[in-house]
């Protein structure tokens, strides 16, 4: 079986903030996709090793930033490559809040916050099903993970669901 065929998906970029206590965590994903249009709920992948993952589950709410071409790919490193259970990864970006939400500080294509309805257990990864309750468009052309591994020339980190072991 050929799993590269996977590399073929479409994906996006996005940086998921949530509060564990009084600060901030979070993390980059590259798997959201929109399930319902009324009352809107979106769903997101998140690795079951994966610290914010566990503060969504303790606090629901959470914010999604859609990464642009344009935003800081340090962003993208540290939120992507680092544990918030150990560094405070806010620190060198500083952020905001929207409707309680942590969003890191920098150049994204929108803002979304939601509140965690559901988690599904998917063996390796937990799928979280949230209800949108704000949303703000921002500029810039949305990054998508193709774009990400040609011209940033990224990797997905070992957490990540389109993870490959090199040989």
């Amino acid at each position: 079986m050929d799993t590269t065929a996977l590399f073929n998906l479409t994906y996006g970029l996005y940086i998921v903030g949530t509060m564990d206590g009084e600060r901030p965590v979070g993390c980059t994903i590259n798997t959201c996709f929109q399930v319902t249009s009324e009352n809107p709920t979106l769903a997101i992948s998140l690795n079951k090793n994966n610290y914010t993952l566990e503060a969504i589950k303790h606090n629901k709410r959470f914010s999604l930033s859609v990464v642009a071409e344009e935003t800081d790919n340090m962003i993208i490193a540290i939120f992507g490559f680092s544990s918030s259970r150990t560094n405070d990864k806010y620190e060198d970006f500083g952020y905001d809040k929207l409707s309680d939400a942590p969003i890191v500080k920098g150049t994204f294509c929108s803002r979304l916050v939601l509140d965690a309805v559901n988690f599904v257990d998917c063996g390796t990864h937990v799928v979280v099903l949230g209800r949108l309750v704000d949303a703000v468009k921002e500029t810039g052309k949305p990054m998508t993970y193709e774009y990400y591994h040609r011209v940033v020339k990224g990797k997905a980190p070992k957490n990540a669901p389109t993870y490959v072991k090199e040989d």
